[in-house]
């Protein structure tokens, strides 16, 4: 089981990972696979969808890295 701190502001309810592999599941998590919703403004969804995004990015750049030759 991995190290994990408390955060130490703004009411925040979930602990924040401790290792790169936990924060990835984190992002997953926070910021899921959504489909706009009747009424949303274009600005929320454009939001939704950048986080989505660096969620998707920070994954692909996990992922790269873990495949690289040690040396």
């Amino acid at each position: 089981m991995s190290e994990r701190y408390a955060p130490t502001g703004h009411g925040r309810r979930e602990e924040m990972p401790a290792t790169v592999r936990d924060f990835i599941a984190f992002l997953e998590r926070r910021f899921p696979e959504t489909k706009p919703r009747p009424g949303q403004s274009l600005d929320e969804i454009m939001f939704a969808a950048g986080q989505r995004s660096v969620a998707l990015q920070m994954r692909a750049e996990f992922e790269a890295a873990s495949n690289l030759p040690e040396g």
